[in-house]
């Protein structure tokens, strides 16, 4: 994405948040209207929450390490799921269903009795993890081979 690009995001997240907050009638923060009312200011923290979780934990890892806590490493997310065989658009798809996941279940919260909210999440959570498992990649000559037991061993 680059620098202006994600200097773009930022902007457009911030002013975003800004526009809605200002828009909340501070009376209405009580009672059933509590979580209506904060939505404008938890969607945003809601979608950034994978980059700033990714960001907590790259932190920590590194000084924990007793390295520079902005050294680069290939221990983010993105890397890691690279490393379990994804492709790099395959990679960006669960990132970005780990982020509408948290942000469905942000909103969600507001909106259902929080027992369906966390239902869904949970349901979501188990077909994102389904949808992670590493790519099984055999070679062609071991498939035929073992459909028709013709496998030589050792």
């Amino acid at each position: 994405m680059g620098d202006t690009g994600s200097m773009m995001l930022g902007l457009l997240l911030a002013a975003g948040t800004i526009t809605l907050i200002g828009q909340v009638d501070p009376s209405s923060i009580a009672g059933p209207t509590l979580l209506p009312t904060l939505l404008p200011i938890l969607l945003p923290v809601a979608v950034m929450a994978v980059p700033v979780i990714d960001l907590v934990l790259a932190v920590l890892r590194r000084t924990r390490a007793g390295r520079n806590p902005f050294a680069p490493d290939k221990q983010h997310l993105h890397h890691r799921l690279l490393e379990m065989g994804h492709s790099q658009s395959r990679a960006v798809l669960v990132m970005y269903a780990w982020t509408g996941l948290i942000s469905f279940t942000a909103v969600a919260v507001a909106f259902f009795p929080i027992g369906y909210a966390l239902l869904g999440f949970f349901v979501g959570l188990g077909g994102i993890l389904l949808a992670i498992r590493p790519p099984v990649h055999k070679p062609i000559a071991v498939v035929k081979s073992l459909r028709t037991g013709t496998r030589k061993s050792g």
